[in-house]
């Protein structure tokens, strides 16, 4: 794959050859995002278009998506052991993925993809994390680092007075070059 007038090697991009670019927030539908709160964190449809309303896109706030996962981790830890009816196992078959999810989209929107505001998560990330099956096959550092790039882009203009992005990729690529 070219960029510009570099190569970059296919082992960037996984065994299979793929073009790719970086989603904008912009890419991302209001009504999308609130299909996404509600079939992947299992929010009540009223509330999800509040949250999105109320946040101006297809963004989640941190502390409604904590909240959130504490609240599925706890329904999950108050189910039995063993013995489990019918009834339960379908209820913690769909709350178990609902964890798992509020949780690892709390980690790549906290940390490795944090944007300026450090208040909300762009659902573009529940996108990501849709596939866990996929997810082992991705080139995670090569996603941090194009929104790195990004976001360090979005610095160089004179108005803005802060960055987003991994900031420790960025201390480890200032210290080792």
């Amino acid at each position: 794959m070219t960029s510009g007038d570099q190569q970059l090697p296919s082992a960037c991009w996984g065994d299979d050859h793929h073009i790719g670019r970086l989603i904008q927030e912009d890419d991302l539908d209001p009504d999308l995002g609130v299909e996404l709160m509600v079939t992947h964190l299992l929010f009540p449809v009223e509330d999800a278009v509040e949250h999105v309303s109320n946040n101006s896109g297809a963004f989640v706030t941190y502390t409604v998506l904590k909240e959130r996962y504490e609240h599925m981790l706890n329904k999950c830890n108050h189910f039995p052991g063993e013995d489990l009816s019918e009834e339960e196992e379908q209820k913690l078959s769909r709350i178990r993925p609902t964890c798992v999810d509020a949780f690892l989209l709390l980690l790549l929107g906290y940390t490795l993809f944090v944007d300026k505001n450090s208040k909300t998560i762009n659902m573009l990330w529940m996108l990501a994390i849709r596939d866990l099956a996929e997810i082992g096959t991705w080139s995670w550092g090569a996603m941090r680092l194009a929104f790195l790039y990004e976001q360090l882009n979005l610095t160089s203009s004179p108005h803005v007075g802060s960055i987003g992005g991994y900031m420790s990729l960025l201390v480890v690529i200032f210290f080792f070059f």
